[in-house]
């Protein structure tokens, strides 16, 4: 603990107080500054002292800020005079250290560098703390004028003045810190909140498109199951028929007029010829009704709220399949070619549903580009060398852990500015009415819950290529 002068111990509730502000300024074990070395510098030219020294003083030592003359950068507290000034809060002017009997015995007088002259004025805090001093030292006795005196008083008030501003730009610093980490985390629960909403209205879809298909499941399933039993039935009944008038026209060659007339009227041979056709064409039809109503359900995925194990290839192959009367061509809009060389991909383990829809905004976004090429829809946009062929390539692999699927078509590509904002929640490129702005954002958010990567490589003119990366066996 410092004691003052005349030993009585200074309270120990004053020194903590006076760390505290000192540790404030977070001036203690900073760097030199130019600021500081200045007001050094013009102190040892004032005063003409060959060492001139700004300190500050904690509760272990005396830490020198700015130096003239000193090679060392800290002293122990039981060294010089710098601590007596702080304990007094007072100027310490010493004209002779030799003949003064409190610092006569002091070991920076008696050993190396045998300071013989001091004069310390306080460094006091607006708090009325002192932290330290601006001194000067000699190694002869001297004394100073009352100019060279009032020159230290007025360059102690400086440093007090810099320490203020620096403090004060620490604080401001902090706040601006402060704020800036409460924009950040307002920033974070804005994106939140709007991934929670994409998350939401896809929820919505998904629940929407899962009422539909169960809708669609019972009103058709139960009829269509109804009329595809009995189109067996129909079948043989009208083949029963037939040959019963086939056996008919064995015995009876030559039938009545009134039955002649009759079998002419209806064009009988045609009607023998074309009715088991009729009745094959109607149960294959039922049949693709079936098939429909089972790939919608395979598609949605309703049954599955976890995630297990799906084939990759039926979700691209369902999804083409939805999407097939969109690649047929029609008037003067040519069809687009979907070419597909899947690699040996295993099952993996996803949320099968989700996935699907991804390709399916994925690949109509594909479809999309390519009709919008001059000569093929509506909108006038060149057409590239490589898209006089409208076509979207389709490739799968895996490697490593990984299973990668890459939807690539060669319409006009996107340009770097819209591919910085492809991903955005409801960015869109489509005029008003033709989309929302959410399909690739839902799209990305349900291939990174996958633990997986969606990323767009595209360029005006050269196409556009979406490659999808998951892992094959994901840990949510």
């Amino acid at each position: 603990m410092l004691k003052q002068s005349n030993e009585m111990p200074i309270s120990l509730q004053h020194e903590t107080s006076r760390l505290k502000i000192l540790h404030q300024y977070g001036i203690l074990d900073t760097p030199d500054e130019a600021d500081f070395d200045e007001l050094t510098k013009l102190a040892a030219q004032i005063c003409q002292t060959p060492v001139a020294l700004i300190t500050f003083v904690d509760d272990k030592r005396q830490w020198f800020k700015s130096k003239v003359g000193a090679s060392v950068t800290e002293a122990p507290m039981d060294s010089g005079f710098c601590p007596f000034v702080v304990q007094n809060s007072d100027e310490l002017i010493i004209p002779d250290t030799l003949t003064d009997k409190k610092f006569a015995k002091n070991p920076v007088v008696v050993l190396p560098p045998h300071v013989r002259f001091y004069a310390g004025i306080p460094l006091i805090a607006k708090e009325g703390y002192t932290l330290g001093t601006i001194c000067v030292l000699d190694f002869v006795p001297r004394k100073l004028t009352q100019l060279q005196i009032q020159t230290l008083q007025t360059l102690s008030r400086q440093i007090i003045r810099l320490l203020e501003r620096k403090r004060n730009e620490s604080v401001l610093l902090a706040l601006t810190q402060r704020e800036q980490k409460k924009a950040l985390q307002l920033e974070q629960a804005m994106k939140e909140l709007t991934r929670t909403q994409i998350q939401l209205i896809q929820n919505e879809k998904m629940s929407a498109l899962g009422q539909l298909v169960a809708g669609v499941a019972h009103e058709i399933n139960n009829p269509l199951n109804f009329i595809y039993a009995n189109l067996v039935h129909a079948n043989q009944y009208a083949q029963d028929l037939l040959n019963l008038v086939e056996v008919y026209q064995n015995y009876y060659p030559h039938p009545v007029k009134e039955i002649e007339t009759t079998l002419k009227a209806i064009d009988f041979d045609f009607l023998q010829e074309d009715l088991p056709k009729l009745m094959s064409s109607m149960t294959i039809g039922a049949d693709r009704i079936r098939q429909i109503v089972l790939l919608l359900r395979n598609f949605s995925h309703l049954e599955q709220a976890e995630m297990a194990d799906a084939d990759i290839h039926e979700g691209l192959d369902n999804t083409l399949l939805l999407l097939k009367h969109r690649l047929k061509g029609s008037g003067r809009n040519p069809g687009i070619k979907v070419i597909k060389e899947y690699g040996d991909l295993p099952v993996v383990q996803c949320y099968a549903g989700q996935l699907n829809q991804v390709f399916m905004n994925i690949l109509t976004n594909a479809i999309d580009a390519l009709k919008d090429v001059k000569g093929h829809g509506a909108m006038d946009i060149e057409i590239t060398p490589n898209a006089q062929c409208p076509t979207i390539h389709i490739r799968t692999e895996a490697i490593a852990n990984e299973a990668i699927i890459r939807i690539a078509d060669n319409g006009p590509g996107i340009s770097l500015e819209v591919q910085s904002k492809l991903f955005d929640p409801f960015f869109t490129t489509k005029p008003v009415g033709s989309g929302t702005g959410l399909g690739l954002s839902i799209s990305y958010q349900i291939i990174e819950k996958h633990g997986g990567q969606l990323i767009c490589t595209s360029a005006p003119g050269q196409g556009a290529e979406f490659v999808i990366k998951i892992p094959k066996n994901y840990e949510l």
